[in-house]
């Protein structure tokens, strides 16, 4: 058996390995969090605007059809070939696009909150800040930015790098924006 000093010891060892693995995960979870913004932004412009083929297409049906055989003969005639997957996918039509874009960012998401689940369960609590005074004992203020009407000085405007405790004490800062006077 050990002692209670050794049992002390490889827990504060336990702690500070599971800390670091932790501080090793931040990034992935930043990545999630970029990529979940990404696809909820495709996802808006494509509700906002109709695609500019149906625009092409409904002005002028012969036109996808000119240009493929314009690209197909240029491909035959000495420029490289397509590859296999090129080949044999079809172009995607707008709603089927609308539809591999709505699943992409579901998943994203549903990875990006499963990860940070699991990560809270063992003591990860991310540090919230958009629309809160700055606190220069958890935030690093990157920059000013006019806060507007709603958004009084010193509050923050935009959060570039979401800051996380691990078991209550800072694991990193959030950097932020704040609004400006």
């Amino acid at each position: 058996m050990s002692s209670p000093r050794e049992r002390a010891q490889q827990q504060a060892q336990l702690r500070q390995q599971q800390q670091s693995l932790v501080r090793d995960l931040l990034p992935v979870l930043d990545a999630l969090d970029r990529a979940e913004i990404h696809w909820r932004q495709v996802l808006e412009t494509q509700q906002a605007s109709p695609p500019l083929r149906q625009e092409a297409q409904a002005s002028d049906p012969g036109l996808w059809a000119k240009l493929r055989r314009g690209l197909l003969q240029q491909l035959r005639h000495g420029r490289p070939e397509p590859g296999p997957l090129a080949r044999s996918q079809p172009p995607l039509e707008p709603e089927r696009s609308a539809s591999l874009a709505s699943s992409a960012g579901e998943g994203i998401s549903l990875i990006r909150s499963s990860l940070l689940e699991v990560l809270q369960a063992h003591g990860l609590e991310p540090i919230d800040s958009v629309g809160l005074p700055f606190d220069p004992e958890r935030m690093r203020a990157l920059g000013q930015r006019p806060g507007g009407a709603d958004l009084a000085a010193g509050r923050v405007v935009e959060e570039a790098v979401r800051g996380y405790l691990w078991h209550s004490a800072l694991l990193r800062e959030a950097q932020v924006l704040v609004a400006g006077p």
